[in-house]
């Protein structure tokens, strides 16, 4: 089956990729028809793309399953060994998988639909607290998985180019920083988070939730919410719902609220930094920043 990828998406992936992509796009007819041969797939067409190439597809028995292509080989390692690591009910299931092409078969996860269909925001959340609190599990002894250290890092970088950072002054990258390094060191027991669990990463399967697209990441409990925290804000009030959010999380899975606060607050900057980079800034980021910057100013 021949496919017209989406612009945005070419766009994307050569932004972030680069040279790979570009060669990653060329053999990516010859790839599809190589996974629909060796899986016995139809592949239909995509859901909307992001950074990785992920369909709907029927193996011969008529069986659904979703094919996932990863772009990147290390992001694909890491997803792969945190899905295995986390594998349970809460999990989206790898039915068949390639290395060294990022090739993965998943379950189709029915009815399918995302977390963000919920409209009562505290609804939401106490559903996606408990999926998380089925999720979470200690840091495997040994792993290659990326760990808080590596945000880290990338503040550093940042901290270290900073005029290239604007509107994001330099006092508030050099807060980031220090505050992630002060957690970073006040680790007392490091969890295998999902790393990116957010509500379009939650989905309805039969009377469960699922969660799909782990990053993979070792660190702290806390970490873990900070990017449901940063998603599907309101346009009025968003400070009020952040609250009553953290509140949620915090009662649910024992945590530090002090702790949510302050990797809230670091992390929306360095996301917000993140996509300077990708040359998609939005509004909305560096509101976030302003949101958890007041509310660690009113409880620390």
């Amino acid at each position: 089956m021949s496919y017209k990828l989406p612009d945005l998406f070419i766009e994307q992936i050569k932004g972030v990729h680069g040279d790979e992509a570009s060669e990653w796009l060329n053999n990516f007819e010859g790839l599809i028809a190589d996974c629909e041969e060796m899986y016995g797939l139809h592949i239909q067409q995509p859901f909307n793309l992001s950074y990785n190439f992920v369909a709907p597809a029927t193996t011969s028995d008529g069986s659904e399953v979703v094919l996932k292509v990863v772009v990147d080989q290390k992001e694909f390692e890491a997803e792969l060994h945190a899905l295995q690591l986390l594998s349970g009910e809460s999990t989206v299931k790898v039915l068949a998988f390639e290395k060294e092409r990022g090739i993965m078969v998943l379950e189709r996860i029915r009815p399918g639909q995302t977390l963000a269909e919920i409209e009562e925001d505290d609804k939401a959340t106490l559903i996606a607290a408990n999926v998380m609190k089925k999720l979470m599990v200690p840091a495997p002894v040994d792993s290659n998985l990326p760990t808080v250290l590596d945000r880290e890092n990338s503040l550093k970088r940042i901290y270290q180019h900073y005029n290239s950072y604007h509107p994001v002054s330099k006092a508030t990258i050099e807060e980031a920083l220090f505050i992630t390094e002060k957690l970073n060191i006040s680790i007392d027991e490091p969890y295998l988070l999902h790393g990116d669990l957010h509500h379009y990463n939650i989905l309805a399967n039969g009377d469960f939730w699922t969660i799909i697209d782990p990053k993979g990441l070792i660190g702290d409990r806390e970490y873990e919410v900070v990017q449901y925290l940063l998603n599907k804000l309101p346009e009025h009030g968003v400070e009020e719902i952040t609250e009553k959010r953290i509140d949620i999380f915090v009662d649910v899975l024992n945590l530090n609220k002090e702790r949510v606060l302050l990797r809230a607050y670091s992390h929306a900057v360095l996301a917000t930094c993140w996509t300077i980079e990708d040359g998609h800034v939005k509004e909305s980021f560096l509101n976030t920043i302003q949101v958890f910057k007041h509310l660690v100013r009113k409880y620390i």
